[in-house]
């Protein structure tokens, strides 16, 4: 018996030029295709997101560490009035921030230099209603290695808790900050909008 294939080469030519077959469906072809681009998109968010989220571990890790370091100065130091503070700290950070210097409940402790993921930083360490808190201060430029990449929206904050710590991480006039306490993170949050945004 002789098969129904059609063996004419101008007939096959014909039909593989056809408009029609380049719009023919391929559902094997579609489907790795759909696959394909699924697993790119799905191994490219999972990386954008991993980098952030190490970004920040890494950041609220060294805040933390520097929180739980003894203070440099000795107790029996009078601590300096705000307004020194914040030119002292101004100096350091190389950042226009500005402390509160009408709120007694504000006391700052002690400024110093420090480095803080392998670069120049300010910290503060004050007391508010008796609460020990850290704040890291780092122009961005120094920190994330260009002035023009920040680590998220400028105005976002980033809080979490950490080892019985909170932190809370957020960026504005060129500074990466992050503050560091002891207290819930939702009355360190409330601190930081409260005091330095």
């Amino acid at each position: 018996m002789g098969s129904t294939t059609n063996r004419n080469p101008a007939r096959r030519l014909h039909d593989a030029s056809s408009p029609g077959r380049l719009s023919e469906f391929r559902p094997r072809l579609t489907v790795v295709v759909v696959i394909l681009t699924l697993m790119v998109a799905v191994v490219g968010w999972r990386i954008a997101r991993d980098t952030g989220a190490r970004r920040v571990d890494v950041l609220s890790r060294e805040a933390i560490a520097l929180f739980d370091a003894a203070p440099s100065t000795p107790a029996a130091t009078a601590p300096p009035d705000a307004a020194e503070a914040q030119v002292r700290f101004r100096d350091l950070a190389g950042v226009p921030i500005g402390f509160p210097r009408d709120d007694v409940e504000f006391v700052p402790v002690e400024v110093r230099r420090e480095t803080f993921a392998n670069r120049p930083a300010a910290s503060l360490r004050f007391r508010y209603a008796g609460e020990g808190y850290l704040l890291v201060v780092s122009a961005r430029d120094r920190l994330l290695g260009t002035a023009s990449v920040a680590a998220f929206p400028e105005g976002s904050f980033v809080s979490g808790e950490r080892n019985g710590r909170s932190f809370v991480l957020w960026e504005r006039d060129g500074a990466s900050c992050i503050v560091v306490s002891n207290v819930d993170v939702t009355r360190a949050f409330d601190l930081v909008r409260r005091l330095f945004t």
